[in-house]
């Protein structure tokens, strides 16, 4: 299996406190990746464009094709780093070598050097996310611009973080609220027409 950056990204959204485990963890499968701190999640899909036979074999090891669900710690996942370049896309990737029921590896490279990590699986049930997420026809959707939108928010959590969203329709503005009662701040992001 090969997980890229995208993949390992979802280790910022578990649980920091450790507490529960499995909350502090990312779901690991042969489609996706996922993790949650119960109040968000993030689930990435595995890329179409790794193939796991194309990767070089590490220190005599080789990504597998395959995996059951597993669990690894956030905090080791947020160590693995893909160690190649975009000219050569295969290392882009972490490879994963199962080694039995405790543990697993992460393979690296960037066909120079190489790097083999070990990881502790962690026992427990990954939550049922599925039966959280809504079924059924979505009430409205509007498709925006996303790196617009996260620097819209940073800007506004950072003077409060609750803020509100507002939807007035499909080709419409969506406007944001927050503030406290010393100063407050008002934003609007056009849909992108698709």
């Amino acid at each position: 299996m090969l997980y890229n950056k995208h993949n390992l990204a979802v280790a910022k959204f578990a649980a920091k406190d450790g507490r529960h485990e499995e909350l502090a963890s990312v779901l690991f499968s042969k489609e996706k990746t996922a993790a949650t701190d119960s109040f968000r999640l993030l689930e990435v899909s595995v890329s179409t464009t790794g193939n796991a036979e194309e990767f070089p074999r590490v220190d005599g090891a080789s990504a597998m094709r395959g995996c059951s669900p597993f669990m690894v710690s956030a905090k080791q996942v947020a160590e693995l780093k893909p160690k190649g370049a975009k000219s050569l896309p295969i290392t882009e990737f972490v490879a994963l070598k199962h080694l039995d029921d405790k543990r697993v590896e992460f393979l690296t490279t960037d066909l120079e050097s190489a790097q083999v990590k070990q990881a502790r699986r962690v026992d427990g049930k990954f939550p049922d996310y599925e039966r959280i997420f809504p079924q059924g026809k979505a009430v409205a959707e509007v498709a925006l611009n996303g790196k617009m939108l996260s620097e819209l928010l940073k800007v506004m959590s950072e003077l409060h973080e609750q803020v509100r969203v507002k939807f007035y329709g499909k080709e419409k503005p969506l406007i944001f609220e927050c503030g406290t009662a010393e100063q407050k701040a008002r934003a609007l992001l056009m849909p992108i027409k698709e």
